[in-house]
């Protein structure tokens, strides 16, 4: 029984930790994107 329960409980963490790994990297593309777009736009004042 303490197997099963530590396997869930890698499963868990790791599923967890994956959600929260791709949150992260999609608000720093969403950041990225935003520079290169403010950057465009600068340029084509110019």
């Amino acid at each position: 029984m303490s197997i099963a329960m530590l396997i869930i409980g890698l499963i868990l963490g790791s599923c967890i930790t994956t959600v929260f790994l791709c949150c992260l990297q999609i608000n720093r593309v969403n950041y990225y994107e935003q520079t290169i777009q403010s950057l465009l736009e600068k340029q084509n004042k110019e």
